[in-house]
């Protein structure tokens, strides 16, 4: 099969494909035919050394942290999937998901929706998850809540706006000028544009801010949190894990997100694409070969939704019409 490794740190010119054997499905995995990968920033993070404090490990690596495509075989022990089924699943770690083939935890994975296809299912996972996991989990969001969410048109916070959509929040989206139609067609209520104005001095009462860009920290963002109202940021920074552990002093609460992946959480976002109230964006796909390009695209911070890679060759899908689980 083919996937991508880089044997060190440094700029996306080190991912290169290379060709290896097939990974077998040890006990309690399953092994999956990979549809389409999502890309997302936190592959060139840990590709350029940023994150090596956090996420060490050994060379080589593979990136890629979320998947979809179809059961291949299982293993041993493994007994909730059966071949043919459509699957999609956040990894363990955001690594092993550039690749044709890949083994997975079955506990991790969950049915595709009827009417999803692998690249909308891929481009969920680890975006959609940090999205549900701060509103519902760090935000404790309800119905009529206020919600901020800064870099409303990026992976994370497309998700976001969609999610606190559905929780029936009142959404200010933030993102660039040419961005704002595109948060308002997500259904955000109100949406700055940052080019233009700065979200903290444009009133206060939030209940939730998300913070899905790291750009504002929690000083600059705390007087527009009402009393009891949550910050919270996609970059887990020394700062605020402190300023997190120090909650216990301030009815204003500030928490780094570190997304957990659940396959609970992730048939909830099934269930809201399949009613039509969860949509993923996909600005471009990509082949293996051109993941130097996807690398690029991410690192530049524009994407507006999401990347994906299709590893295979695009081919028709067979959609399942009625759920085989």
């Amino acid at each position: 099969m083919k996937k991508i490794i880089y044997t060190k740190y440094g700029p996306p010119e080190v991912l290169e494909k290379v060709e290896t054997d097939s990974p077998e499905p040890s006990a309690g995995q399953v092994l999956v035919r990979v549809g389409a990968a999502g890309i997302n920033p936190v592959d060139y993070k840990i590709r350029n050394g940023s994150l090596r404090l956090i996420m060490p490990g050994r060379f080589p690596r593979t990136p890629g942290g979320e998947i979809a495509g179809t059961v291949e075989k299982t293993g041993r022990g493994s007994f909730a999937f059966k071949p043919g089924n459509r699957v999609f699943a956040m990894l363990r770690t955001p690594q092993g998901g550039y690749a044709q083939y890949v083994a997975v935890q079955e506990k991790l994975l969950c049915l595709i929706p009827q009417g999803l296809s692998f690249e909308e299912a891929a481009a969920i996972p680890l975006a959609g998850l940090t999205a549900l996991q701060s509103l519902r989990d760090k935000g404790r969001i309800k119905k009529g809540m206020r919600v901020l969410v800064n870099g409303a048109s990026g992976g994370v916070g497309s998700y976001a706006v969609q999610i606190a959509n559905a929780y029936q929040a009142r959404v200010t989206g933030v993102c660039s000028g040419r961005n704002v139609r595109f948060v308002q067609e997500l259904g955000a209520d109100v949406v700055i544009d940052y080019e233009k104005k700065d979200f903290i001095n444009m009133g206060n009462g939030y209940d939730i801010v998300l913070d899905a860009v790291a750009k504002k920290n929690f000083t600059s963002c705390r007087k527009i949190l009402k009393p009891g109202g949550v910050y919270i940021s996609t970059l887990p920074s020394p700062g605020l894990l402190f300023r997190q552990a120090l909650n216990f002093l301030s009815s204003k609460k500030a928490y780094a997100i570190i997304c957990k992946s659940r396959a609970e959480d992730l048939a909830f976002l099934g269930r809201l694409a399949y009613e039509g109230k969860l949509k993923s964006h996909i600005e471009k796909q990509y082949s293996l070969g051109e993941v130097i390009l996807a690398h690029q695209r991410i690192e530049s911070g524009r994407v507006r939704g999401k990347l994906v890679l299709t590893p295979f060759p695009r081919q028709p899908e067979k959609v399942l019409i009625k759920s085989d689980r």
